[in-house]
Parts: structure tokens; sequence; C-alpha cells
């Protein structure tokens, strides 16, 4: 149903940890086993070894410091028409698979759905569209005009898509 983008170079305090990048991968697992979760591509920085982490996931790997560069390349490489872009500090919750297989069993259209990050402080459980944008599906059309200033959150308001009810966990 879709193919899953892991950019593991995009977090604003740095790259995220590779176990972290394994971690968020694992997440992944049940929707893969599920038919949900076509391919994926894994993006990051060189010099941390997650060409390894990669490997053991059987999902493509671009090593690049630049990630709309990567961003690119890994749209190219992907197999579904319908992307999950994802940052690697965070973990998909319990009944992800479940909605995106609702997502495309109801809906299918072309709507982005933004994957926000779990409330983590009251202000965020009253308002959860302040929560920080941990993910982002849409078409693979759509992506490939992202400009080079890729940023998970202005990408979420500028695409205007749907919240999930699905969260996704902060790793560390």
């Amino acid at each position: 149903m879709i193919s899953a983008i892991i950019l593991a170079n995009d977090r604003i305090d740095g790259p995220a940890r590779a176990d972290f990048t394994a971690r968020c991968l694992g997440s992944l697992v049940e929707a893969c086993v599920q038919g949900l979760v076509a391919d994926a591509v894994l993006i990051g920085e060189p010099g941390r070894n997650l060409g390894q982490i990669a490997e053991d996931a059987g999902c493509g790997f671009i090593e690049t410091a630049n990630a709309p560069q990567g961003l690119r390349e890994a749209l190219a490489q992907l197999r579904r028409d319908h992307v999950l872009l994802l940052s690697a500090g965070y973990a998909v919750d319990r009944g992800f698979a479940d909605e995106l297989d609702e997502l495309f069993a109801y809906d299918a259209g072309d709507a982005p759905r933004t994957l926000r990050a779990a409330p983590n402080s009251f202000a965020t459980r009253l308002l959860p569209r302040l929560s920080k944008s941990a993910g982002i599906i849409a078409p693979r059309r759509i992506l490939t005009q992202i400009d080079s200033s890729f940023d998970m959150d202005r990408l979420a308001r500028k695409l205007k898509g749907a919240d999930l009810a699905t969260r996704a966990r902060r790793l560390s």
C-alpha cells in the first residue's frame, strides 16, 4: 500500500542515534508483516554506520548529509505511490497498521495525513496540533515538489493534511 522513508538526519538537535533508527524501523514491522508497507529506504548522514542497520532491516539506504537530496533519491527508488516519511527519532504506536489499513480500505485518496508526536505536556494534550509532526503520509508526486528547506513541521503545515489518530512516541 505504501513505501516508507526513514529520515535519520532531520532532527534540529542533531541526527537521530543509530539505536533510535533501529527502533524506528522496528516499529514498522507489524505494518510490513500485514503487507501495508511494501518497501523502505533509510536516509542518513555519512559515518554513522546506518548502512548495517538498513541491511539488517532489509531496506534501502542512502548515505548523504543533504536530507532533501537524499529524499529525492529515495522517492525515485520506491515501489508505491503513497509514501510515509518518518523521522528516525520516533516510533509509531500500536494501532498504526490498523489505521493505515482502514485509511486505504475506505479512503485511499490523495489527501495527505500527518502523524503527530504523542503528547508529552499538558498544552499539547489540550491542543494536539501543537505537537510536533513525526511523520507524513502523502502521494509521491506531492513529495517530489519539496524544496531544499525540508522540515517535517513545515511540510505538514504546507500540505494541510488531516491528523492520523495514531501517534508516534519520541525515542529517548
